[in-house]
C-alpha cells in the first residue's frame, strides 16, 4: 500500500494560497542566490580563460623571441666559442627586450648558476628559484620551455646545449603580465555589462520554475488533487528548462566572443608582426649577400617550420613589389576553399585570412604573414564547457554554502519529499517485471512516508498547527549543517592542491639524489596517507579526553599552519613532515565529525547524518581541483598554498560555532562515540571471513591504489610534461569527482532495489580497467580525461555496495567471539583500505621510472585485473557459519 493512500485520511488540508507568499519570497531568495553564483562564476571562469588565451599568444611570442637567442648562442657554440666569451650576448638580450615590451628582464646563467649576461631590470634575478634550472638541463634539448608564475613576473626559461649535447646554460625572460591582464580585465568588464540582461532573464526564469514546481509538489500532496493542474505545470517547467538551456549558454558564448575577439586580435597581428620582423631579418640579410630573390632557396621548409612553432598563423609568402606572392605556404589547419580564395593578391581584412606585410630593408620586398579572422570561434568550444563547468559548479557551491538556509526554508521538505516519491515510482515501475526484496520495497515506502510526514510538519508549524516530530530537531539539524560546511571546507583545502603540489613536491631539493622525481613527488603523499590513516583511530579516544568542538579546532589550526608553511618548503624531510602533519589534522578533522555526528543524532537517523561527511568530501572534490588549478596558473604555488590555508582558517571559523553539548542527550558526551572498539577477536573474525576478505582486498585497496596512482601523482605530472597548465590537470580531476558524484546515488539505490553487490562491485572493477586502458589507446589530454570519467564511474559502482557487503556478512550472526560486528568490519574495510593510499606512490613511482605515465597507469591496471579475478573467486565462496 503507497504512502498516498494509507495517510489520505489523516492529511490535513493545506491552504496553498496562505502558503503562496513564503513559496514566493523563498523561491526568490535562492533564484537570486543560484544566478549571482552562475553568472558570478560563469564570468570568472570565462574571463580566465579569455586571459589564458592571451597568454599564451603573448608567452608563444616571447619563447619564439628566446629561441632565436638560443639558436644564435648554440651556433657560437658549434664553432668553439663559449656562451661566456660570446661578446655579442648583451646585445642579443637588449634586441630581445626591444622586441616586446611586456619582457621586463633577460638573463643567461650557466649551467653552475653563474651569471653571464642580463638585460633590463636586474632586481628580477631573485625572483628565478634555482630549482626551476633542474628540468631545463637534465631533460635534453627536446624539453619544451618552462613557465612559471610568481607575484613579481611570469618566468619562461629555456636551455642551451653545446655541440656534444651537454647543458650550457639557461635564459630566463621575466615577463610582466600586466598588459595582458589589463585585455582580460577590459573584456570581463565588455562580458558583465552585456550579461546583465540576461542574468535578469535567468533569474526571473529560475524563480518563476522554483514557485511553479514547489506548487506542483504541494498540490500533489493534497488529499484529492487533480492531475490537470499538475500537468500543466509540467509542461510549463519544462519549456522554461529547454529555454534556459538553450538561450542562456548561447547568449553567454556570444557574448564571449564578442568581448574577446578584439584583444585576441590584437596580440595575433603582434605575433604576426614578430614573425615577419624575423623572417624579414633572415631574407635581408640573404639579399645582401648577392642571393637573388628567385635563388633563395629553403624558403618553403623555413616558412612549414615557422607555421608549426607559431599554430595561430595560417599563411606566409614573400612578394616583391605588385608582382603576385611567392613561396605561398599554409598551415594545416587551413582548408582548401580558404586556400582557393586566400590564393588572390588583393585579399584583405574581413575574409577567413587577414594578413599583415612586414618590409625587407633595403630591397623593396616584403614578408607576407596570414591569420584566420575566426581564430576566436575556434574556442567557442572551451567557453562552452566553461559553461558547464559553472553550471555545476555553481549548483554545488550554492547547496553547501546556503546548506542552513536551505533546511530552513519550506522548499527543503518538498525537494526530500519530491525525492522520494521519484524513488518509489521508480521502484514500483520495477516491480511489475522484476522480484524485489521486501526489505527494499519496505525502504522506499518508508523513506517517502517520512519524507511526506517532514513536509506535513513543516506545512503545519507555518500554519500554525501543532505535529508531531518526526524530522531531527531544529537544534541538531543546525549542528549537522555546521557540521558539513566544517567538512567541505577541511577537504577543499586539500582538493585545491591536486592540479600543482605533486608537480611542487617533484622539483624539492632531494634527500639522496638517486630518487626520481616521480618519487620525490610520491613520498609527502605516502606521509600524508598513512598519518591520515593513523588519525583515523585517535579520534574517538582523543574525543573522549578532550572537548570535541575545541578539538575539532585544534585539528584544522593545525592544518592551516601546515598549508601555509608548505608553500616556503624547499627540502623533501621539510616537505615530508609538513604533509605528514597536514594528514594527521586532515583525518582528525574527518574522524571527529563522524563522531560528533554519531553523538547528536539518534540511531535511526545516524547513517544519513554521516552521509553528510562522504558528500561534502565529494562536493569538494568538484568545486577544487579547477580553482586550485586557476589559482596556481594565474598567481604561482604560494598563491594556491595560502588559499588552501585560508580555507582550513575558514573550516576553523565554523567550527567554533558549534555548540554540540547543547544538543548531545545528557549522560552520553562521554561515552557515545563510533562503534569501533569491541576487541581484537572482532577484527581477527573480520580476516578470516572468505567473502570480507575478499571485498576488501580485491576491491577496496586496489581501488584505493588505483584511485591515488591517477588522481594523487599522474594526472598533475603528465599534464605538466605535456606542457599544460594547472587548470587543465584541474579539469581533468573534475571529470572524476562529476562522474563518481551523478552516479553512486543512483548505484546504491539501485544496488539496495535489486538486493544485490556482486555485480555491481565486479562490473566497476572491469571499468576501472579500461579507464587505466584508455590513458595509452588515446594519450594526451583527452586519453587522461577519458581515464579520470571511467575511473569515477567504475568507483561509484563499487562504492557503496562493497562497504554493504562487507557489513551484511556480519549483520544477524549469533553472538558468538568468533564472530564480528558489522562496525568492527567497516574499521577493518577503511583501515585496510587506507593500505592502497600508502603503498600508491611507491609503487606509482617504480612503475613510472619503469614504462612511463602511461605505462604506469597500465601497469597498475594490470594488478587491478588480477584483484579483480580473486574477487570474482572469493565472491564464490559460501558465507562462513558461525560456531554453534
Amino acid at each position: 500500500m503507497s504512502d498516498a493512500t494509507s495517510t489520505a485520511n489523516a492529511t490535513p488540508h493545506m491552504d496553498l494560497a496562505a502558503l503562496q507568499p513564503r513559496l514566493r519570497r523563498e523561491s526568490l531568495v535562492f533564484a537570486v542566490i543560484f544566478s549571482l553564483a552562475l553568472f558570478g562564476l560563469s564570468l570568472v571562469l570565462i574571463a580566465w580563460r579569455t586571459e589564458q588565451l592571451l597568454t599564451q599568444l603573448s608567452q608563444d611570442r616571447v619563447v619564439r623571441l628566446m629561441q632565436q637567442v638560443a639558436d644564435e648562442a648554440e651556433r657560437g657554440m658549434q664553432f668553439g666559442v663559449a656562451v661566456a666569451d660570446q661578446t655579442s650576448l648583451v646585445e642579443r638580450l637588449q634586441r630581445l627586450q626591444s622586441e616586446d615590451k611586456a619582457v621586463r628582464a633577460v638573463f643567461v646563467e650557466t649551467d653552475r648558476g653563474e651569471p653571464i649576461a642580463s638585460a633590463g631590470d636586474a632586481a628580477l634575478r631573485n625572483g628565478i628559484d634555482a630549482r626551476w634550472n633542474t628540468p631545463l638541463l637534465v631533460n635534453g634539448p627536446d624539453h619544451p620551455p618552462s613557465v612559471r608564475t610568481t607575484a613579481r613576473a611570469v618566468f619562461v626559461g629555456t636551455a642551451m646545449f653545446d655541440s656534444t649535447g651537454a647543458p650550457a646554460a639557461t635564459l630566463w625572460a621575466a615577463v610582466d603580465p600586466g598588459d595582458v591582464r589589463k585585455q582580460a580585465h577590459d573584456a570581463a568588464l565588455s562580458m558583465v555589462i552585456k550579461a546583465l540582461p540576461l542574468i535578469g532573464f535567468t533569474l526571473f526564469l529560475t524563480w518563476w520554475a522554483l514557485l511553479r514546481w514547489s506548487t506542483r509538489v504541494m498540490d500533489s500532496v493534497q488529499p484529492a488533487h487533480t492531475g490537470t493542474r499538475s500537468a500543466g505545470y509540467g509542461k510549463a517547467l519544462w519549456f522554461a528548462l529547454l529555454l534556459a538551456v538553450v538561450a542562456a549558454p548561447s547568449s553567454m558564448v556570444w557574448i564571449a566572443r564578442e568581448a574577446a575577439r578584439p584583444f585576441v586580435t590584437l596580440q595575433i597581428q603582434s605575433n604576426a608582426d614578430a614573425v615577419g620582423r624575423t623572417l624579414a631579418g633572415q631574407v635581408a640579410r640573404a639579399v645582401a649577400a648577392g642571393v637573388p630573390w628567385s635563388g633563395l632557396s629553403g624558403v618553403d621548409e623555413l616558412f612549414k617550420k615557422q607555421l608549426a612553432e607559431a599554430p595561430e598563423l595560417s599563411y606566409l609568402a614573400l612578394r616583391q613589389g605588385e608582382a603576385p606572392a611567392t613561396h605561398s605556404t599554409w598551415g594545416a589547419d587551413v582548408t582548401p576553399a580558404q586556400r582557393g580564395a586566400g590564393a588572390h593578391p588583393k585579399v584583405n581584412e574581413g575574409d577567413d585570412i587577414s594578413r599583415r606585410a612586414v618590409e625587407v630593408a633595403g630591397d623593396g620586398g616584403s614578408v607576407v604573414v596570414g591569420y584566420p579572422a575566426d581564430y576566436v570561434n575556434r574556442q567557442l568550444a572551451g567557453i562552452l564547457l566553461d559553461l558547464v563547468l559553472a553550471l555545476v559548479i555553481a549548483a554545488v557551491l550554492v547547496r553547501e554554502l546556503s546548506r542552513g538556509l536551505w533546511r530552513k526554508s519550506l522548499l527543503h521538505p518538498l525537494a526530500a519529499y519530491a525525492q522520494a516519491r521519484g524513488w518509489q515510482h521508480v521502484q514500483r515501475r520495477w516491480q511489475r517485471r522484476h522480484v524485489v526484496a521486501q526489505d527494499a520495497a519496505a525502504a522506499h515506502d518508508r523513506d517517502a512516508a517520512e519524507c511526506r510526514a517532514q513536509l506535513l510538519e513543516a506545512v503545519g508549524r507555518t500554519q500554525g498547527s501543532p505535529q508531531g516530530t518526526t524530522a531531527v530537531p531544529a537544534a541538531v539539524a543546525s549542528q549537522l549543517t555546521l557540521l558539513r560546511l566544517t567538512v567541505f571546507l577541511v577537504a577543499l583545502s586539500e582538493e585545491l592542491l591536486r592540479p600543482f603540489f605533486t608537480v611542487f613536491a617533484s622539483e624539492v631539493r632531494p634527500f639522496d639524489m638517486v630518487l626520481s622525481p616521480t618519487m620525490m613527488a610520491g613520498l609527502p603523499v605516502a606521509a600524508f596517507m598513512t598519518t591520515l590513516a593513523l588519525a583515523q583511530p585517535a579520534g574517538p579516544a582523543l574525543a573522549k579526553r578532550f572537548d570535541l568542538r575545541w578539538s575539532l579546532v585544534f585539528s584544522a589550526l593545525v592544518g592551516m599552519f601546515a598549508l601555509a608553511a608548505t608553500s616556503w618548503a624547499k627540502d623533501a624531510w621539510t616537505l615530508i613532515a609538513l604533509r605528514a602533519a597536514g594528514g594527521a589534522a586532515y583525518g582528525l578533522a574527518l574522524i571527529l565529525v563522524q563522531t560528533a555526528i554519531v553523538r547528536i543524532t539518534p540511531p535511526q537517523q545516524r547513517a544519513r547524518g554521516l552521509a553528510e561527511v562522504a558528500a561534502a568530501i565529494v562536493a569538494a572534490g568538484i568545486v577544487g581541483p579547477p580553482f586550485g588549478g586557476m589559482i596556481a596558473a594565474r598567481a604561482g604555488d604560494v598563491a594556491g598554498f595560502v588559499t588552501c590555508a585560508l580555507c582550513m582558517a575558514a573550516a576553523l571559523v565554523v567550527a567554533m560555532r558549534l555548540s554540540l553539548d547543547r544538543v548531545t542527550p545528557g549522560g552520553q558526551a562521554g561515552h557515545r562515540g563510533l562503534a569501533t572498539t569491541g576487541g581484537w577477536r572482532g577484527y581477527l573474525a573480520v580476516l578470516r571471513e572468505p567473502r570480507a576478505i575478499a571485498v576488501i582486498l580485491g576491491s577496496a585497496l586496489p581501488g584505493r591504489l588505483v584511485a591515488v596512482t591517477v588522481l594523487a601523482v599522474v594526472v598533475p605530472l603528465y599534464m605538466n610534461e605535456l606542457q599544460q597548465p594547472p587548470a587543465v590537470a584541474g579539469r581533468v580531476l573534475l571529470l572524476y569527482f562529476l562522474c563518481f558524484a551523478s552516479t553512486a546515488t543512483l548505484v546504491a539505490h539501485w544496488s539496495d532495489l535489486l538486493g544485490q553487490r556482486k555485480p555491481f562491485i565486479v562490473f566497476g572493477g572491469v571499468l576501472s580497467v579500461l579507464a587505466c586502458l584508455s590513458l595509452p589507446l588515446l594519450g594526451g589530454v583527452w586519453g587522461m580525461a577519458a581515464c579520470c570519467a571511467l575511473l569515477g564511474f567504475g568507483q561509484a559502482l563499487q562504492s557503496s555496495p562493497q562497504i554493504a557487503l562487507t557489513t551484511e556478512v556480519f549483520e544477524h550472526r549469533p553472538d558468538h567471539k568468533a564472530s564480528a560486528t558489522p562496525e568492527q568490519a567497516l574499521a577493518a574495510f577503511r583501515l585496510i583500505e587506507r593500505g592502497g593510499s600508502i603503498v600508491a606512490p611507491f609503487v606509482t613511482a617504480i612503475a613510472v621510472t619503469a614504462f612511463g605515465y602511461a605505462g604506469a597507469v597500465v601497469a597498475v591496471g594490470g594488478i587491478l585485473t588480477v584483484a579483480t579475478l580473486g574477487l570474482v573467486a572469493g565472491l564464490r565462496v559460501p558465507r562462513t557459519q558461525a560456531p554453534a
